[in-house]
């Protein structure tokens, strides 16, 4: 009887393995794709308006479907705002590089000033909001490569820039 017992306990055990579940998780309520960024959303849209340019670009095949990359200057500060949207089934998404180029105002060669990599969320969406002191006496751009993924063999890039501000 205890062998019968035993044998139909692992049974139930490997049984329940096999059916797929879905668990929930509890959100505090927050806009995630918000946390990192230290400016309102109108103050954000209107660093990205400012860049006439490379206006925000609505791509409707793949899986990126907005993208937008810009700067303000204040002083020597420069502002960096940028997004990358998905479709909704978007798993990752973000920038895979975002270097900050700069060259002397008599000059035609930029040279790489600072780099980020790596900025992604684990979501559909990602804005990019930083803040950085350059010198003056010399011009600034940003380049940027947008990214986004559904699954290990569904990716998509797109390389941006923005226009050039003399500081």
């Amino acid at each position: 009887m205890k062998k019968v017992l035993k044998l139909a306990v692992v049974s139930l055990m490997l049984f329940s393995f096999l059916i797929p579940y879905t668990a929930f998780a509890e959100t505090d309520n927050s806009d995630t794709e918000w946390q990192d960024i230290g400016i309102s959303q109108e103050e954000f849209y209107a660093l990205l308006a400012e860049n006439a340019d490379n206006a925000i670009t609505t791509y409707e095949d793949g899986l990126i479907t907005t993208y937008a990359i810009s700067m303000a200057q204040d002083g020597n500060k420069l502002t960096i705002v940028g997004l990358t949207r998905g479709r909704t089934d978007v798993t990752k998404c973000g920038f895979t590089k975002v270097t900050v180029q700069q060259r002397k105002n008599s000059s035609s060669s930029w040279s790489n000033y600072l780099t980020y990599t790596d900025l992604y969320a684990d979501t559909f969406a990602y804005n990019l909001f930083r803040e950085i002191f350059v010198p003056r006496g010399y011009q600034y751009r940003v380049t940027c490569t947008h990214y986004a993924k559904k699954n290990a063999f569904s990716t998509q890039t797109r390389d941006n820039f923005t226009k050039v501000y003399q500081f």
